[in-house]
């Protein structure tokens, strides 16, 4: 049988190839030392600090706070105010709730997160988050 180590360091050099293979190798000992640094932070400052927010780290922020504010059983989240980049982001940040861009009507008991522009009425403030206010409708 095969060790777990054994498997472990079988793994890690398949990523290594691949990852040789695929990027820029000058990149490759920077990156390296990234994930050094970085390995015992937890996700939101890795994430804060890699790629993921670097289009907008401002919203990035707005979505994390909004996150932690959505009550539970909240069936979903709709965002509005957001750059066109974080179509792919938005959902992404707010498993297991569902959440997407405003794109027309909001589903009947999502709330509203709303990014750096005033919210509009006829909704109720649940949170105030950073740069931005979580809503829902009033009843």
């Amino acid at each position: 049988m095969i060790g777990r180590r054994a498997l472990a360091l079988a793994g890690a050099a398949g990523l290594l190839v691949l990852t040789a293979a695929s990027s820029d190798l000058a990149r490759l000992p920077r990156r390296a030392a990234f994930l050094l640094r970085s390995g015992n932070l937890d996700s939101n400052t890795r994430h804060l600090n890699g790629t993921v927010a670097s289009p907008d780290r401002q919203f990035y922020v707005f979505l994390e706070s909004a996150r932690k504010a959505v009550p539970p059983g909240t069936p979903g989240v709709a965002v509005l105010g957001a750059p066109a980049s974080a179509e792919y982001l938005v959902p992404y940040q707010f498993v297991p709730v569902r959440a997407s861009l405003v794109k027309g009507r909001i589903p009947p008991g999502w709330l509203i997160a709303v990014y750096g522009q005033a919210p509009p009425g006829a909704w109720n403030v649940v949170a105030r988050v950073w740069k931005g206010v979580l809503l829902a409708p009033r009843p």
